[in-house]
């Protein structure tokens, strides 16, 4: 009986050993697809491709910027980038940094930081912001990953530059 009990619990360990380093192997394969794909976003996001750009999200995707109003779907999306182009906000760098990745089935969770210097016109120096984001993907038919939830926000507080 204790030779049994003793196999099934080593049976139980080494099966919860070889789940984490499976669900480990699976969030670094994530998050080098994330990165990836970051990567591309970045290149669309500097030349201002606002198609390109827009490709990475799910239909239905909604965004959470900082210090601005929820944004439901692509093409409430797609209007928000184009308005932020037409009225001369430039993005010059934009540098994120995948910190975690956290997978749970059909979504992804992303957690990272960014870089990011915008110029607008009129101004003489590109204005600099670091801060956190939140990306949660969701994974396609095809095993390709589209932006479903994302929110993001300074490290800045403007209320305390005020004072």
């Amino acid at each position: 009986m204790k030779k049994t009990i003793l196999k099934l619990t080593l049976a139980l360990v080494v099966v919860l050993f070889a789940t984490t380093i499976g669900m480990t192997q699976t969030n670094d394969q994530y998050k080098a697809q994330i990165e990836k794909i970051n990567n591309q976003s970045v290149a669309a996001m500097l030349a201002g491709d606002t198609e390109k750009s827009m490709s990475f999200y799910t239909n239905d995707a909604i965004s959470l910027p900082s210090y601005e109003k929820m944004l439901e779907g692509k093409d409430a999306l797609r209007k928000s980038n184009e308005a932020m182009l037409k009225s001369g906000m430039k993005i010059t760098s934009f540098e994120p940094v995948t910190l975690k990745v956290i997978s749970d089935g059909k979504m992804i969770t992303e957690i990272g930081t960014y870089k990011i210097s915008i110029s607008m016109t009129g101004m003489e120096e590109p204005m600099k912001d670091v801060g956190k984001y939140l990306t949660i993907w969701e994974k396609q038919a095809d095993g390709s990953l589209k932006i479903k939830i994302e929110m993001w926000n300074t490290d800045t507080n403007p209320m305390q530059e005020k004072m």
